[in-house]
């Protein structure tokens, strides 16, 4: 098991104005969580094990405001190399979660997922793709990238992987300061060059905005929806890339609950 992805409904009995991006609030309810079962994750690691949505309500919108009687869901991942995943999963399956601040978070559901991926090595084909994204940034040389750019996403997703496997079948090397290794005899490093030149964007509607998460801090980000077409010869790696970029999210603060996405579609034509 590489990761564990937890839905957790709740209600609160106070109203909470978020005033900035959802997530922080979110972000903070997961670092107490986890506090409180000596799993203390430090404020400035460049790595978090945990990457989470934004707070949706029951019709899927993301939400600025918690209104006490309301329903509401947010999903968070963990990566189980990092993290002792059995731990994290008793601390959230509970009645509620009391905070530092004295409000009580009221839990009426959670479902508990894996993150397991095929360690087949795959064959050529053509993979047509689509993604829904929620507030999503990219960065490239201290850039950035507020579009849904298919190179941006196949290396976020490839590091995630990377991240995910450290420790078991893969090898790290820190080459010009970007993370790299080997799965299945597969160099992740020239599989995701492979990629990026086999990939095309062939259509997306994405609105840019800016989200603000507090302290005079704002990101550029975009939402939306883009549809990709891929070529590879390795196509159970690819659906690896894919499988983990929608269990952790890709791009920036995920742990701040941007970079939520959802695969709609993958259309495989194998080919001989």
């Amino acid at each position: 098991m590489l990761g564990v992805g937890l839905v957790v409904r709740f209600s609160v009995d106070w109203e909470v104005g978020v005033g900035s991006w959802c997530g922080r609030f979110l972000s903070r309810l997961v670092g107490e969580v986890l506090e409180g079962v000596g799993v203390r994750v430090p404020h400035g690691a460049e790595v978090k094990p945990f990457s989470i949505s934004p707070i949706f309500d029951v019709n899927g919108r993301v939400v600025g405001r918690l209104v006490p009687g309301n329903a509401y869901w947010f999903r968070v991942s963990f990566m189980c190399n990092m993290v002792d995943c059995g731990r994290v999963v008793n601390a959230f399956v509970r009645d509620s979660y009391a905070l530092s601040s004295g409000g009580v978070v009221r839990v009426f559901g959670v479902e508990v997922s894996e993150l397991r991926l095929n360690s087949n090595t795959g064959g050529r084909a053509v993979v047509n793709w689509g993604v829904r994204f929620w507030p999503t940034v990219f960065t490239f040389r201290s850039r950035y990238v507020a579009w849904p750019s298919p190179a941006r996403f196949l290396s976020s997703a490839a590091r995630s992987l990377v991240s995910l496997i450290h420790g078991s079948s893969i090898v790290l090397s820190k080459d010009g300061g970007k993370l790299s290794g080997v799965i299945n005899g597969v160099d992740v490093k020239d599989f995701i060059k492979d990629l990026v030149f086999n990939t095309e964007v062939v259509g997306f509607r994405v609105r840019r905005l800016r989200v603000d998460l507090g302290g005079g801090r704002v990101m550029p980000a975009f939402r939306g929806v883009a549809e990709y077409v891929t070529y590879t010869d390795n196509v159970n790696l690819f659906n690896a890339l894919l499988d983990v970029a929608e269990f952790l999210g890709v791009g920036k603060n995920r742990a701040l609950g941007l970079g939520f996405i959802k695969i709609l579609h993958r259309d495989v034509k194998p080919l001989a």
